[in-house]
Parts: C-alpha cells; structure tokens; sequence
C-alpha cells in the first residue's frame, strides 16, 4: 500500500487507520450534556426573563385594580423604573438555569442507569423516578438563585442593588438557610415536572 507520493506506508500507521476513533468517555459525554443543556436555558432564559418579571410583579402585588393586569404591571413599571426593570434579577436567573436546568437535563440519563430505568422492560414507575431524582438534584442546586432571583424581580425600590447586596441581605438576617426558603414547596414542583 502506498501514499499518493509513492512513499510506503508503515504498517503501523496502516493498522491504526483502520481503527476507528475512540469513543468519547461515559464522563465526557455526561460532562458535554450537563454543558449543553445549561447553555440552552441560561440562553432561553435570557429572552423569556421580562415576562418572569411581570408574572411575579402580578403574584405579589397588594394592590387591587389595574395594577395588577398585565397591560398595568407593564405601564406602571416602564414609568416608575425604566425598561431595564424588566432585567432585574437575570443574573439570579441565568445561574439558577446554569444550576437547575443542566443538572436536570443533564443527570436524567445517569439516574435512568442508577433506577434500572433503562433496561429492557423498565416500566414506566422507574423512569418517573429517574425524571424526580433529577429533578430533586436541579432543585436543591438552583433553589438559593431562585430566592435570589425572586427578590429582585419583586423589589421596586433596589436602589442598583447588585446580587451580592441581596445575598448578603439574606445570610444577615435569615442565615443560610434563608436561600432555602419554599424548598419544599420547589423540590415537589421540580420533581413532578421533570418525572412528568
């Protein structure tokens, strides 16, 4: 066998033409999953993250009328705070998707193993399991961004208060556990809309 030159090839070279490339790692590909899955949701998040401020701003507004409809929220805000109101908080939001949404996404493959989940005949009870697990993991790992996250959507007054300034706000008078508030109430919702 030879070269388009007219130089001989070595039969080493030879034997490992003929083999094909390695496959990629099981951590690898579990890695690129991870990855990309949280890619997806922190770029998602990023165009969806206006309409999360206004659907917040109605469920906590105290205010009956106009205020709280839709077309209100959005007047009331454009006129007290500027358009960028409707940015408040996406730094909480891209890490809560960089936490929760590639955790979920990406672990449901290797819990579907854990559970016996992907094995022939696996009903449908153990590949629930596999979806709230994953879910549960999101959860636990997005759950203090989404308090983050919440609190400066809602705050009208932030004074240009970064993230950090809400954080610290939160460990001094809640401690840490303050970044697990509504946990319970979070980790059921993940866990049955994963698993569904």
């Amino acid at each position: 066998m030879t070269m388009s030159l007219g130089v001989p090839t070595p039969a080493f070279a030879a034997a490992a033409a003929a083999v094909a490339p390695a496959a990629p790692s099981y951590m690898t590909k579990l890695l690129k999953n991870v990855f990309c899955a949280g890619c997806a949701a922190v770029l998602t998040v990023t165009f969806i993250h206006p309409i999360d401020v206004v659907k917040t701003r109605i469920q906590v507004e105290s205010n009956k009328g106009n205020k709280t409809s839709i077309g209100g929220v959005i007047k009331g805000a454009l006129d007290e705070e500027g358009a960028g109101t409707f940015y408040k908080g996406i730094q909480p939001a891209w890490l809560r998707e960089a936490s929760y949404s590639s955790l979920r996404l990406g672990l449901y493959e290797p819990i579907k193993i854990i559970v016996g989940a992907n094995s022939p005949g696996a009903g449908f009870l153990r590949k629930f399991i596999a979806g709230a697990l994953a879910g549960a993991v999101g959860c636990t790992a997005g759950n203090p961004f989404d308090i983050l996250k919440t609190k400066m959507m809602a705050d009208k007054d932030s004074g240009g208060k970064g993230i950090g300034a809400y954080a610290s706000e939160i460990m001094k008078f809640q401690g840490f556990m303050g970044f697990y508030r509504g946990y319970t109430t979070n980790v059921a919702r993940a866990m049955m809309n994963n698993a569904t």
